[in-house]
């Protein structure tokens, strides 16, 4: 059997480190400068659009940081539930691993509140009301039917992917004027979803520890999510540019709106699918876990390599 009760500890004295409070971060009052871009374009993919103006550009920019937030609320509907599910299997059981699954349930309860504060803010301030996905209820009910070691690799490669952003497009971003509250709130995202990480590992190696002969149809499960990610980027993506007609206060001619379609596709998928399964924690947590699901993975990751 596993011995993992240190690792356990270890998360939640890490949590309780780097733990903050919603008001500190984005006061309620929070006022969203619309001069400048918000997140930078490696994950945006406005720039290269030929049919827009500077301004469109930018507007695009930030329609795409809200959407950007927003998504993160709308995934973090089945984060809470697995997590809670794993909790759950804990009780009676051992109380170190339920408290570290249970502060991982509220956090990321606490992360949706703060992207709903954040879209709250952009509605307020932006031209026009974005147009949002809203199902996510019967999403994470959808993601939550497959097996929890299948959604646990799914898991682990969103959360490492946010890594991946904050690293490449802003810690280390030299070139960009980009929005410090929006950047500093994916900071301290990021410092909680780094415990969560270790935490989706932890309870990934008890169930292969117990069933190793299922990593083969989880990472079947893995695969069917990513696709399923993807159809749901592709309908946020239709809202973005729904929004950026109304801002713009124009209609697209149909060779503009291709031309956006085709530039916000390839870049929602690289920033959603492609980065995370090229991150390098990702790879060597998986082949940590199962040589077989690494592999797996770097067979899938063309498909997705749109950058």
């Amino acid at each position: 059997m596993l011995n993992q009760d240190s690792e356990y500890q270890s998360c939640i004295q890490s949590s309780e480190r780097v733990s903050w409070r919603i008001d500190e971060l984005l006061p309620k009052d929070t006022v969203i400068d619309f001069s400048r871009r918000i997140l930078s374009d490696a994950l945006t993919g406005t720039e290269g659009i030929r049919c827009l103006s500077d301004q469109e550009k930018l507007m695009l920019n930030q329609i795409r940081s809200n959407s950007y937030a927003h998504l993160f609320l709308f995934l973090e509907e089945y984060a809470v539930a697995l997590a809670a599910h794993r909790a759950s299997l804990e009780l009676h059981g051992k109380p170190t691993h339920m408290r570290a699954l249970l502060r991982f349930s509220e956090e990321e309860l606490k992360h949706q509140q703060l992207f709903a504060r954040y879209t709250s803010a952009f509605a307020r301030g932006f031209k026009v009301a974005p147009a949002l996905l809203d199902n996510q209820v019967q999403v994470a009910k959808a993601i939550m039917a497959k097996s929890n070691l299948g959604v646990l690799f799914f898991n682990l490669h969103m959360e490492l992917m946010t890594q991946q952003h904050y690293i490449e497009t802003i810690r280390d971003n030299k070139r960009e004027e980009l929005d410090p509250l929006f950047c500093n709130m994916l900071k301290h995202h990021w410092l909680e979803e780094a415990q969560h990480t270790r935490l989706d590992f932890l309870e990934a190696q008890k169930i292969i520890a117990q069933e190793p002969e299922t990593v083969e149809a989880a990472m079947n499960e893995y695969a069917e999510l990513l696709q399923a990610l993807r159809g749901t980027l592709n309908a946020q993506l239709e809202l973005d540019v729904q929004t950026l007609e109304k801002a713009t206060e124009r209609k697209f001619t149909e060779a503009e709106r291709k031309e956006i379609l085709e530039a916000q596709e390839r870049s929602y998928v690289w920033g959603f699918i492609g980065m995370g399964m090229k991150a390098p924690l990702f790879l060597s947590r998986l082949r940590a876990l199962s040589p077989m699901a690494e592999q797996r993975v770097l067979e899938l990751a063309p498909t997705y390599y749109c950058n």
